[in-house]
């Protein structure tokens, strides 16, 4: 998981990177998100949601410009000392765990509902956890075509939903702006959640080949995700309306449920087997992650070890949420508190490095 194990990686895979980061098991049950403040405007405050991952994005390719060989977590001690730096960095790596975990909660229940009834948590936990795990442990640039490969796999998802546009009225998203700007500002505080992930890209950039492109790729990966999250949540307003599609746990199955293939009896276990992909990728980007920043919090111990130690706290911490509406509600108070805690962090981390100058600094 260094420079010498996998070299460094291309504008391209970067921006799978990201995009693997951003789009993970809640745009299954996003629009209800929205639909809570904005009703049929929630369309527009996934639009207006991308700002939250540009100003992300925004900051690390500043960062990287300044220091292009240093993470966020080597900084972090610079700018605030060892201990109080380390300290900062692990409940920073904390976020990636809790999202590895919570994100491998959400897939088992999808799978328990709608496809594996007759399984446990911990026999469909274990098969997906030992797949994100070994992944995480062969390293960032086997990781990074991976996310590619499977960004061509998942277009169907994003073309066929197309087809309930017959069945769904436009009076379903009528009037525009009827629920009024600030309604539509406060659901798109819902969907900072959902644009988690472009914070990997602090501790990616020292790896990327041409570091003058981590803006254009964050962009590009942020406009796709914002269009993935708009299209869908427009569909399902559209298909469902705004007071049916509240009533579905995962409002975006239910559009599978009414695409007709003649050879195909039930097109949604196609859907879920190849959502299960992305969100597979999602869950080997965050655990990397945390295996990452762990072996940066202790240099001691390698990614690879940090691969298999984690897997069984992981395994632990997923079996403790329990119902999807448990899951959410769960995921909902504590990732308010990792969404405000990254913005502090990250942005005092900025502020520091632009105003301590210096031989003495740089040289740390």
């Amino acid at each position: 998981m260094n420079k010498t194990q996998n070299t460094f990686i291309t504008s391209s895979e970067f921006t799978f990177f990201l995009l693997s980061s951003f789009i993970g098991i809640g745009i299954l049950y996003l629009p209800n998100s929205v639909i809570k403040d904005a009703k049929q405007d929630g369309w527009i405050g996934c639009i207006i949601g991308a700002v939250y991952p540009l100003y992300i994005l925004i900051l690390a390719n500043y960062t990287c410009n300044k220091f292009p060989d240093d993470d966020i977590f080597g900084l972090s001690k610079k700018s605030l000392g060892k201990i109080l730096g380390n300290i900062l960095n692990l409940i920073f790596i904390t976020f990636f765990i809790f999202v590895t975990s919570t994100e491998l909660t959400g897939l088992a229940n999808v799978f328990k509902i709608y496809a594996t009834p007759f399984l446990k948590d911990y026999q469909i936990f274990l098969p997906l956890l030992t797949i994100a795990a070994y992944t995480a442990y062969k390293g960032m640039k086997p990781l990074g075509r991976l996310c590619k490969l499977i960004f061509y796999l998942a277009l169907i998802l994003l073309f066929l939903p197309v087809a309930t546009l017959k069945y769904g009225t436009y009076l379903n998203l009528m009037p525009v702006f009827g629920s009024g700007f600030k309604n539509i500002l406060m659901s798109s505080k819902e969907t900072a959640f959902f644009y988690c992930g472009a914070e990997v890209a602090f501790f990616i950039y020292p790896f990327l080949q041409d570091k003058s492109k981590l803006l254009k790729c964050g962009l590009t990966s942020t406009v796709i995700t914002m269009s993935v999250y708009t299209w869908f949540t427009f569909l399902a307003i559209y298909y469902l309306g705004i007071e049916i599609s509240p009533k579905f746990l995962w409002p975006i199955l239910t559009l599978a449920d009414s695409i007709n293939i003649p050879i195909i009896n039930s097109f949604r276990y196609i859907f879920i087997s190849l959502w299960a992909l992305v969100v597979l990728r999602c869950i080997s980007i965050y655990y990397f992650s945390s295996c990452y920043g762990m072996n940066r919090l202790i240099n001691k111990t390698s990614p690879q070890t940090f691969a298999l130690i984690l897997c069984p706290i992981i395994l632990f911490l997923s079996s403790l949420y329990g119902t999807p509406t448990r899951r959410r509600n769960y995921t909902d108070m504590i990732m308010s508190f990792y969404l405000i805690y990254n913005l502090i962090y990250i942005s005092l981390i900025v502020i520091l490095i632009t105003f301590k100058k210096g031989g003495n600094f740089e040289k740390k």
